[in-house]
């Protein structure tokens, strides 16, 4: 119960999202690419570099989100 509390209250930052035929696609957490949101074993997830979100015609957006470990990015 501890964690959850904690994890409602970490301060979110502003993020680049896209959105792709109605799906919102969020910044992996370590990797500089997208996924979807939630997968399973029935499900896997598909990740997606930003040049293939804009040349599929995905649309840019924004969302409050946790912060990423941009520093894998770099």
């Amino acid at each position: 119960m501890k964690d959850i509390m904690r994890a409602e209250t970490m301060e979110k930052i502003e993020q680049r999202v896209y959105v792709l035929n109605g799906i919102t696609l969020l910044p992996h957490y370590t990797l500089p690419c997208y996924v979807t949101p939630g997968f399973s074993n029935d499900n896997p997830m598909k990740l997606w570099t930003e040049s293939e979100l804009v040349e599929l015609g995905a649309k840019k957006s924004s969302m409050f989100l946790w912060p990423r470990h941009t520093l894998a990015w770099q």
